[in-house]
């Protein structure tokens, strides 16, 4: 579980090639580009209009922008600390953005992890906005918890995914304690707002040790799933890609590692975001700073990293 002991901050949007001029640093591959030099770890990445936006677990509820000469600070995402949210405990990580629509027009949720106060176990909650930037409105309850919260399972790391058919689906991380039972589950969402839980089925995509950090998308007549694997608080941490011909109820196998310490030549690649943006495959990940050359960090600060993913003649990704 990628948990640290600060609060959800936004931030913000990226204009056109999401690498503006003498901004960010070039590290292994050529497209990757660091954002800013602030603690920035779980980037949610998102594509709203013309910009680009990333969310971060972060101190406060600090906020970045970008404008033609980069990245710029903006406000806090989530209007409060939301009232299931065990107050002495405010930990709340992980966020995801998508937009939707209701009967008044466009709707911006954001999916969150914080640990409940009645369950005393992390779940996911739900916040909305008319506007991308925030301020996000949590609702007054969670919408998933583990079924075996008696168990001290947990769900965590949500993220959001829109099949063919128009369906949505939350995926999440269930249980960080047993280190043999990790499992990537899905349930489906309201296909309107994406903030309600349909029925009661949940499906298991990918049961597997040291995983988490769900991302989803399709390509090439494939459902991808890009995934943390290995221990979050060193360089051992990387990203696995996983496809399935089909989401719900298809069988997820994997194909490649994406990033590692040594591919990408920063610490611990991981908490990855993926998009499909016209007729590009962009990833947001964070990274330790300060590793030395035996790939051991030096520091605990994460900073968040955008790049471009592109497919070879087999159809398999590749960070470019």
């Amino acid at each position: 579980m990628r948990r640290t002991p600060l609060v959800l901050g936004i931030i913000a949007s990226l204009c056109a090639t999401l690498m503006p001029a003498g901004v960010a640093e070039a590290a292994g591959p050529s497209s990757v580009r660091r954002v800013g030099t602030e603690e920035f770890a779980d980037p949610g990445f998102a594509h709203f209009g013309s910009k680009y936006y990333l969310f971060r677990t972060g101190a406060g509820y600090g906020a970045r922008w970008t404008t033609s000469g980069g990245w710029s600070a903006v406000h806090k995402s989530m209007a409060a600390i939301p009232a299931w949210v065990d107050h002495r405990k405010p930990l709340l990580w992980a966020p995801e953005v998508f937009q939707s629509s209701d009967s008044r027009g466009a709707l911006y949720v954001m999916y969150f992890t914080g640990e409940s106060a009645s369950r005393h176990v992390h779940c996911i909650g739900v916040a909305t906005s008319r506007q991308p930037a925030g301020n996000y409105t949590p609702g007054a309850k969670p919408v998933v918890c583990s079924p075996w919260v008696s168990r001290g399972y947990e769900a965590i790391d949500p993220a959001a995914y829109r099949a063919k058919d128009g369906k949505r689906y939350l995926i999440y991380k269930s249980d960080y304690r047993n280190a043999s039972g990790f499992q990537i589950r899905a349930v489906q969402m309201d296909t309107r707002t994406g903030t309600r839980v349909v029925g009661t089925s949940i499906a298991k995509i990918v049961s597997s040790t040291r995983i988490e950090g769900p991302s989803v998308i399709a390509h090439g007549g494939k459902v991808w799933l890009f995934a943390s694997r290995g221990d979050y608080v060193n360089c051992s941490y990387n990203t696995d890609a996983w496809s399935a011909n089909t989401f719900w109820g298809g069988r997820f196998t994997r194909v490649k590692t994406l990033m590692t310490t040594r591919s990408t030549r920063l610490c611990g690649p991981g908490g990855a975001t993926v998009l499909n943006v016209g007729g590009t495959t962009r990833i947001a990940f964070h990274a330790y700073v300060d590793a030395d050359r035996n790939g051991v960090k030096d520091s605990n600060k994460r900073q968040a990293y955008t790049g471009v993913v592109k497919w070879n003649g087999a159809g398999n990704p590749y960070l470019s």
